[in-house]
């Protein structure tokens, strides 16, 4: 009897669970294995504007890198303008830079580069600049997947965010080198309602104009297998560590392997794909 009575309980926390996944996620986007087109280098490059920002992809990197793929994290910003860190702004720049390097030995990436451009400033620095070290990056790694942020909201609203989505759309689109595919890191419509209710960061700057909101999906990756890396990365970035509580709301109260289980994928735009040509996959 006690048995039944405990197997019944699973079966709805079970059924709870998996409502709930379904409620979360969008059903109707195509679940991709990785993000490399077929026959393509697998080179990855993810540009980003501060340290702690390949959170929002970090389940994917560590699945492709698990694959053999090439990984190569940068960062605009050294991020040393965050608040409420117990650091001055040197000090955090140089901790910061620490937990990029350790960021990428958690997701397996072959470089990490951070560059000097200021945080919270990007809005107001001369494109030239941040464009000539990202034009240098790209012909020095040639990837084949370019994974950044969107060029509307920047996830949530932030400026940095926003000019790094934008900045590197048009390097690619001007000229696309190696790159065969840009992606950018984005939400399905019930995780941003999800977000607005439980994430201060969304509910403080993300826009009501539909069309300065995230783009809508195109693919998404599963993550659960990798939920042990995106966990240990969030404890990585310890100086960030209010800021990781609110963009993973609970994420202390459960264990990762429920917790990604949970919130199981990555979504991420197709924001560019280069015609096929000699040497390019289909």
């Amino acid at each position: 009897m006690i048995l039944t009575v405990i197997g019944a309980l699973l079966g709805l926390l079970t059924a709870i669970f998996l409502f709930a996944r379904d409620q979360i996620n969008d059903g109707e986007v195509q679940i991709v294995g990785d993000l490399i087109p077929p026959g393509a280098p697998p080179r990855v490059l993810a540009i980003w504007a501060h340290p702690d920002d390949e959170v929002t992809s970090a389940g994917t990197f560590a699945a492709m890198t698990a694959k053999g793929v090439d990984l190569t994290l940068v960062y605009l910003t050294a991020g040393e303008a965050a608040r409420d860190t117990g650091y001055d702004r040197t000090t955090l720049a140089e901790v910061r830079r620490e937990e990029a390097r350790r960021a990428g030995v958690t997701l397996g990436a072959r470089r990490v580069e951070v560059l000097n451009w200021p945080d919270g400033g990007l809005a107001a620095t001369d494109p030239e600049g941040p464009k000539a070290d990202l034009t240098r990056i790209l012909a020095e790694v040639a990837p084949s997947v370019v994974i950044t942020f969107d060029d509307r909201v920047g996830f949530y609203g932030h400026p940095d965010h926003v000019r790094t989505g934008v900045w590197v759309r048009e390097l690619i689109e001007a000229e696309p080198g190696s790159v065969q595919r840009l992606y950018q890191a984005t939400l399905p419509r019930a995780m941003i309602a999800l977000a607005l209710k439980l994430v201060s960061a969304f509910r403080n700057a993300y826009p009501t104009d539909p069309d300065r909101q995230l783009p809508a999906p195109s693919l998404a990756v599963p993550i659960s297998g990798q939920s042990g890396a995106k966990r240990r990365l969030l404890d990585v970035h310890a100086s960030q560590s209010r800021v990781m509580a609110d963009v993973q709301p609970y994420y202390k109260k459960l264990p990762g392997w429920l917790y990604y289980r949970l919130f199981d994928r990555e979504y991420f735009a197709l924001a560019f794909s280069a015609p096929p040509g000699p040497g390019r996959g289909t």
